[in-house]
């Protein structure tokens, strides 16, 4: 089973997620985390895992992979320097066993652990980090913008690893525990095979002639890893199943071991076979006010307007009809199991149509219709957005956007709403991937002089418990602004079965360390 006893925690240990990564990585400026410690190594008895995925990697190259459950495969063929622990979504050390930041921010010093070797034998070296930060930061893709801030990257000897930022950036080590922390072979990197079967550092290797790609993906263990006496899997087998019916009959025909069901059809599961985990919020499903100023929907940059949108969404009606009730009505984005997150500010927004059609009135902008993309997150939904805005005067109409085309429907300016589902990051990053001017989901670059001045008290502080009280006063003037029309937590029900359970909390980062095997 996965020891995470062994670990030396970065910091105090508290049941919270990554908004401890500056918190517990700071002392007086600077951050350092300690090795771990070797503890009980008992053998664990090692099982076969199967898991449904719904998508399938676009690409295993470290410089081209996505989060999401694509990192099921990848995340298993490449190490990343750092980890999250399942349960409280706290930093551990990684391919990294210790790092530190210099007063500022500005530079971030690594040290790898020893030990370590790709897949062909090849020493994970100082130079092999350094190879792959520097070429995913060249290359575009996925990772390329989230490695926006590093100015340089250094290998000093062959265990450091000195990387230089042009400013501080707030969600860099979180960041490390997910794509930008992947490690690729630099022998190899630049190979035509890198995109389908690299060769990594990870837990696992794939077998090549038993996975069919895009549909189904084998790995076997290596022996020869550096925690392998942690990896309590002998081989992992993940299905693509975007189909919540085929994923549940793979569970019953014994294909399967591990996937999330729908909570209606939990009933169907033999309990003598099955353990059933809920988790209450893995993301957030929000409608996305992408036009905040209003340029090209003017009724939009009104904040009665927005104020009127959010008290016109019965979110317990939907947690319940929509998501069978597994979850959590929020009027927040940032995660309940985060330090940023404030149960108060769930009563800001009481169901109240009436109300809300009294302020669209007052703010002259009855009768407004307004155009949103048609997606196949949506389609359940629709409905009753359509519904909430016709009780408040406003119209909804639903332009269907083909799934290949749905984020840059988002980032075309055609539209000044979009509904979202937004799979939680970290506390550093929830706020600023949506409401920060630089944010994927702000594409439209909306600020205004109250969110700069939190922005820049918060990239300007390296600790996180001193930059608390301003993630805080920003929550709530998001809240307050009605910059976005948040619905609900969204939870996610495992289905588990043959031994292994399912561990994950506040992180529920799309890897083998989300599953555990019983006694």
């Amino acid at each position: 089973m996965w020891n995470t006893r062994k670990h030396t925690r970065v910091g105090r240990r508290v049941a919270l997620p990554a908004a401890l990564l500056i918190t517990a990585l700071v002392v007086s400026g600077c951050s350092s985390s300690t090795p771990e410690a070797e503890g009980d190594t008992t053998a664990v008895v090692e099982k076969d895992l199967a898991v449904a995925a719904v998508s399938a990697p676009n690409s295993l190259d470290p410089a081209q992979i996505v989060d999401g459950q694509q990192m099921f495969v990848w995340s298993s063929v490449l190490d990343t320097l750092l980890r999250k622990d399942p349960e409280t979504g706290e930093l551990l050390p990684g391919a990294a066993e210790k790092w530190e930041y210099n007063e500022d921010g500005t530079q971030l010093t690594l040290t790898l652990r020893d030990g370590m070797t790709f897949s062909s034998g090849d020493p994970v070296d100082a130079a092999a980090v350094t190879a792959t930060l520097l070429r995913s930061k060249a290359t575009p893709g996925a990772v390329q913008s989230r490695l926006a801030a590093v100015a340089d990257v250094v290998a000093e000897d062959d265990k450091t690893v000195v990387i230089t930022f042009s400013a501080f950036d707030p969600q860099f080590l979180d960041n490390l525990a997910q794509g930008p922390g992947a490690i690729g072979d630099p022998a190899t990197m630049d190979e035509e095979r890198t995109a389908t079967d690299p060769i990594g550092s990870g837990p696992f290797t794939l077998d090549v002639e038993k996975t069919v790609p895009g549909s189904s993906y084998v790995l076997v263990k290596r022996d020869d890893y550096w925690d392998a006496d942690n990896v309590p899997f002998k081989t992992l087998t993940v299905k693509v199943l975007q189909d919540p019916t085929a994923s549940l009959n793979a569970l019953q025909a014994g294909e399967l071991n591990a996937a999330t069901v729908q909570s209606q059809v939990v009933s169907q599961l033999d309990s003598n076979k099955f353990t059933i985990t809920v988790n209450d919020a893995v993301a957030v499903g929000y409608l996305n006010i992408l036009d905040r100023a209003g340029e090209k929907f003017p009724a939009l940059g009104d904040v009665k307007v927005r104020q009127a949108i959010n008290m016109a969404i019965d979110r317990e009606g939907v947690l319940k009809g929509i998501f069978s009730g597994v979850g959590i009505a929020t009027t927040q984005l940032v995660s309940p199991f985060g330090e940023i997150y404030d149960e108060k500010l769930n009563d800001e927004y009481e169901y109240d149509p009436e109300k809300g059609k009294e302020l669209v009135e007052e703010a002259g902008y009855a009768g407004e219709t307004f155009q949103i993309p048609s997606t196949f997150l949506s389609t359940t939904i629709e409905p009753v957005l359509t519904q909430a805005f016709a009780d408040i005067g406003l119209t909804l109409e639903w332009v269907t956007v083909p799934p290949q085309q749905a984020q840059a429907a988002a980032r075309s300016g055609d539209y000044g709403l979009y509904y979202q589902i937004l799979g939680f990051n970290s506390d550093s990053a929830d706020l600023a991937t949506t409401i920060g001017a630089a944010g994927f989901g702000n594409p439209t670059g909306y600020t205004d002089p109250t969110l700069d001045g939190y922005f820049d008290e918060i990239n300007n502080t390296v600790d996180f418990a001193d930059a608390l009280p301003v993630y805080k006063e920003l929550n709530q003037y998001v809240v307050d602004q009605a910059l976005v029309a948040p619905i609900a937590y969204i939870g996610a029900t495992w289905a588990t079965a043959d031994g292994i359970t399912y561990v994950g909390k506040a992180n529920t980062l799309a890897t083998i360390r989300q599953f555990d095997v019983t006694e």
